[in-house]
Protein backbone atom coordinates (compact mmCIF):
# COMPACT_ATOMS: atom_id res chain seq x y z
CA UNK A 1 0.00 0.00 0.00
CA UNK A 2 1.40 3.33 -1.23
CA UNK A 3 1.52 6.53 1.71
CA UNK A 4 -1.58 7.90 -1.09
CA UNK A 5 -3.22 5.17 -0.22
CA UNK A 6 -2.94 5.01 3.60
CA UNK A 7 -3.47 8.49 3.42
CA UNK A 8 -6.73 7.72 1.40
CA UNK A 9 -7.88 5.39 4.29
CA UNK A 10 -6.84 6.98 7.44
CA UNK A 11 -9.21 9.86 5.99
CA UNK A 12 -12.21 7.81 5.11
CA UNK A 13 -12.19 6.61 8.49
CA UNK A 14 -11.65 10.05 10.58
CA UNK A 15 -14.06 11.86 8.11
CA UNK A 16 -16.32 8.80 8.58
CA UNK A 17 -16.89 9.20 12.70
CA UNK A 18 -16.41 13.00 13.05
CA UNK A 19 -16.68 14.78 10.16
CA UNK A 20 -14.97 16.33 7.27
CA UNK A 21 -14.10 19.74 8.69
CA UNK A 22 -13.55 18.18 12.18
CA UNK A 23 -10.21 16.36 11.47
CA UNK A 24 -7.07 18.26 10.02
CA UNK A 25 -5.16 17.40 7.81
CA UNK A 26 -2.40 16.71 9.88
CA UNK A 27 -4.64 14.06 11.99
CA UNK A 28 -5.39 12.57 8.76
CA UNK A 29 -1.23 12.69 8.02
CA UNK A 30 -0.30 10.81 11.28
CA UNK A 31 -3.11 8.13 11.63
CA UNK A 32 -1.86 7.18 7.65
CA UNK A 33 1.87 6.78 9.99
CA UNK A 34 3.16 9.88 7.62
CA UNK A 35 5.69 11.54 9.52
CA UNK A 36 5.34 14.54 6.90
CA UNK A 37 2.78 16.70 8.58
CA UNK A 38 2.33 17.93 4.96
CA UNK A 39 2.14 14.62 3.21
CA UNK A 40 -1.51 15.15 2.18
CA UNK A 41 -0.95 18.31 0.79
CA UNK A 42 1.88 17.20 -1.44
CA UNK A 43 -0.36 14.23 -2.37
CA UNK A 44 -3.88 15.68 -2.75
CA UNK A 45 -3.05 19.01 -2.79
CA UNK A 46 -5.93 20.82 -0.71
CA UNK A 47 -8.76 19.09 2.20
CA UNK A 48 -10.98 18.97 -0.81
CA UNK A 49 -9.04 17.09 -3.11
CA UNK A 50 -8.45 14.57 -0.29
CA UNK A 51 -12.63 14.06 -0.06
CA UNK A 52 -12.64 13.33 -3.68
CA UNK A 53 -9.84 10.98 -3.21
CA UNK A 54 -11.41 9.20 -0.45
CA UNK A 55 -15.42 9.43 -2.72
CA UNK A 56 -13.42 7.93 -5.73
CA UNK A 57 -11.76 5.25 -4.44
CA UNK A 58 -14.66 2.74 -3.56
CA UNK A 59 -17.00 4.95 -6.06
CA UNK A 60 -15.22 3.79 -9.01
CA UNK A 61 -15.98 0.10 -8.50
CA UNK A 62 -19.61 0.23 -6.96
CA UNK A 63 -20.42 2.69 -10.32
CA UNK A 64 -18.83 0.16 -12.14
CA UNK A 65 -21.04 -2.47 -11.02
CA UNK A 66 -24.12 -0.16 -11.36
CA UNK A 67 -23.26 0.12 -14.89
CA UNK A 68 -23.18 -3.37 -15.49
CA UNK A 69 -26.39 -3.62 -13.57
CA UNK A 70 -27.67 -0.99 -16.09
CA UNK A 71 -26.77 -3.17 -19.49
CA UNK A 72 -27.90 -6.43 -17.38
CA UNK A 73 -31.66 -4.26 -17.17
CA UNK A 74 -31.52 -2.93 -20.74
CA UNK A 75 -30.55 -6.19 -22.07
CA UNK A 76 -33.72 -8.17 -19.75
CA UNK A 77 -36.18 -4.75 -21.26
CA UNK A 78 -36.08 -3.70 -17.35
CA UNK A 79 -34.18 -0.72 -18.07
CA UNK A 80 -36.87 1.81 -17.08
CA UNK A 81 -38.32 0.15 -14.21
CA UNK A 82 -38.30 1.66 -10.78
CA UNK A 83 -37.85 -1.18 -8.66
CA UNK A 84 -34.80 -2.59 -11.31
CA UNK A 85 -33.26 1.23 -11.15
CA UNK A 86 -33.34 1.81 -7.42
CA UNK A 87 -32.00 -1.92 -7.29
CA UNK A 88 -29.13 -0.37 -9.14
CA UNK A 89 -28.60 1.64 -6.93
CA UNK A 90 -28.24 0.44 -3.11
CA UNK A 91 -27.22 -3.26 -4.18
CA UNK A 92 -23.57 -1.84 -5.31
CA UNK A 93 -23.38 0.23 -2.15
CA UNK A 94 -24.75 -1.76 0.18
CA UNK A 95 -22.99 -5.05 -0.79
CA UNK A 96 -19.55 -2.82 -0.47
CA UNK A 97 -20.09 -2.40 3.11
CA UNK A 98 -18.42 -4.51 6.17
CA UNK A 99 -16.21 -7.07 4.00
CA UNK A 100 -12.67 -5.65 5.38
CA UNK A 101 -11.91 -7.23 8.24
CA UNK A 102 -15.50 -7.00 8.69
CA UNK A 103 -15.65 -3.07 8.94
CA UNK A 104 -15.84 -0.06 6.73
CA UNK A 105 -16.30 3.21 6.68
CA UNK A 106 -17.55 4.66 3.60
CA UNK A 107 -21.29 4.91 3.94
CA UNK A 108 -20.61 7.02 7.09
CA UNK A 109 -18.18 9.18 4.79
CA UNK A 110 -20.57 9.68 2.60
CA UNK A 111 -23.52 10.57 4.88
CA UNK A 112 -20.70 13.22 6.04
CA UNK A 113 -20.34 14.38 2.44
CA UNK A 114 -24.22 14.71 2.15
CA UNK A 115 -23.87 17.08 4.61
CA UNK A 116 -21.32 19.58 2.52
CA UNK A 117 -24.18 21.82 0.09
CA UNK A 118 -20.41 22.44 -1.51
CA UNK A 119 -20.16 18.80 -2.67
CA UNK A 120 -22.08 17.78 -5.41
CA UNK A 121 -22.14 14.12 -6.44
CA UNK A 122 -23.30 14.08 -9.69
CA UNK A 123 -20.91 17.23 -10.74
CA UNK A 124 -19.15 16.54 -14.37
CA UNK A 125 -16.02 16.48 -12.27
CA UNK A 126 -16.86 13.19 -10.61
CA UNK A 127 -18.65 11.76 -13.92
CA UNK A 128 -15.99 9.28 -14.31
CA UNK A 129 -17.28 7.32 -10.96
CA UNK A 130 -20.98 8.49 -11.34
CA UNK A 131 -21.58 7.69 -15.12
CA UNK A 132 -23.83 4.99 -13.58
CA UNK A 133 -25.69 6.91 -10.67
CA UNK A 134 -26.09 9.50 -13.08
CA UNK A 135 -27.87 7.30 -16.01
CA UNK A 136 -29.98 5.95 -13.28
CA UNK A 137 -31.06 10.10 -12.45
CA UNK A 138 -31.76 10.55 -15.71
CA UNK A 139 -34.12 7.42 -15.97
CA UNK A 140 -35.58 8.09 -12.20
CA UNK A 141 -36.86 11.46 -13.66
CA UNK A 142 -40.29 10.26 -15.74
CA UNK A 143 -41.08 8.39 -12.29
CA UNK A 144 -42.24 11.75 -10.97
CA UNK A 145 -44.06 13.09 -13.20
CA UNK A 146 -46.49 13.43 -10.53
CA UNK A 147 -44.35 15.96 -8.83
CA UNK A 148 -43.99 19.66 -9.22
CA UNK A 149 -41.05 20.19 -11.95
CA UNK A 150 -39.89 22.19 -8.91
CA UNK A 151 -39.49 19.67 -6.39
CA UNK A 152 -38.45 16.83 -8.38
CA UNK A 153 -34.66 17.03 -8.14
CA UNK A 154 -35.46 17.77 -4.11
CA UNK A 155 -37.22 14.27 -3.97
CA UNK A 156 -34.59 12.03 -5.20
CA UNK A 157 -31.93 13.82 -3.04
CA UNK A 158 -34.09 13.10 -0.03
CA UNK A 159 -34.63 9.77 -1.31
CA UNK A 160 -30.85 9.38 -1.87
CA UNK A 161 -29.80 10.67 1.18
CA UNK A 162 -32.62 8.20 3.21
CA UNK A 163 -30.29 5.81 1.92
CA UNK A 164 -27.09 6.94 2.82
CA UNK A 165 -28.36 7.86 6.14
CA UNK A 166 -29.45 4.23 6.36
CA UNK A 167 -26.57 2.33 5.34
CA UNK A 168 -24.37 4.75 7.24
CA UNK A 169 -26.44 3.13 10.67
CA UNK A 170 -26.08 -0.22 9.53
CA UNK A 171 -22.52 0.06 8.63
CA UNK A 172 -21.82 1.44 12.19
CA UNK A 173 -23.61 -1.34 13.95
CA UNK A 174 -21.49 -3.96 11.82
CA UNK A 175 -18.60 -2.06 13.01
CA UNK A 176 -19.83 -2.47 16.70
CA UNK A 177 -21.46 -5.08 19.01
CA UNK A 178 -25.11 -3.88 18.06
CA UNK A 179 -27.28 -6.28 16.53
CA UNK A 180 -27.55 -5.50 12.76
CA UNK A 181 -30.59 -7.09 10.45
CA UNK A 182 -28.68 -9.18 7.55
CA UNK A 183 -27.68 -6.78 4.76
CA UNK A 184 -29.54 -8.08 1.97
CA UNK A 185 -32.57 -7.68 3.86
CA UNK A 186 -31.87 -4.01 4.51
CA UNK A 187 -31.01 -3.50 1.06
CA UNK A 188 -34.24 -4.75 -0.41
CA UNK A 189 -36.28 -2.78 2.25
CA UNK A 190 -34.57 0.35 1.44
CA UNK A 191 -35.77 -0.44 -1.89
CA UNK A 192 -39.11 -0.47 -0.79
CA UNK A 193 -38.89 2.69 0.99
CA UNK A 194 -37.05 4.37 -1.81
CA UNK A 195 -39.91 3.55 -3.93
CA UNK A 196 -42.53 4.83 -1.82
CA UNK A 197 -40.66 8.12 -1.36
CA UNK A 198 -40.45 8.82 -5.07
CA UNK A 199 -43.76 7.96 -5.82
CA UNK A 200 -45.60 9.59 -2.69
CA UNK A 201 -48.27 12.17 -4.31
CA UNK A 202 -47.66 15.30 -3.33
CA UNK A 203 -50.32 17.16 -0.66
CA UNK A 204 -52.45 19.81 -1.09
CA UNK A 205 -50.36 21.48 1.58
CA UNK A 206 -47.43 21.04 -0.12
CA UNK A 207 -48.27 22.05 -3.24
CA UNK A 208 -50.09 25.45 -1.26
CA UNK A 209 -46.73 25.84 0.30
CA UNK A 210 -45.11 25.44 -3.13
CA UNK A 211 -47.24 28.30 -4.78
CA UNK A 212 -46.69 30.41 -1.46
CA UNK A 213 -42.89 29.80 -2.36
CA UNK A 214 -42.63 30.48 -5.63
CA UNK A 215 -44.84 33.85 -5.19
CA UNK A 216 -42.19 35.45 -2.67
CA UNK A 217 -39.50 33.97 -4.83
CA UNK A 218 -40.82 35.68 -7.84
Amino acid sequence: MTGADSIVDAAERLFGERGINAVSLREVAAAAGQRNNSAVSYHFGSRDGLVDAVFEQRMARIDERRRAMIVALDAAGRGQDLRALLEAVIYPLADALGHEDGISWYARFLRQVTLDPGFDVLAPSRIRVTRGLTTIVERLRPHLRHVPPDLRARRIALCFDLVVDALADHEARLASSLPAEPSPLLASHLVDTAAAVLTAPVSPETARELRLANRKGA
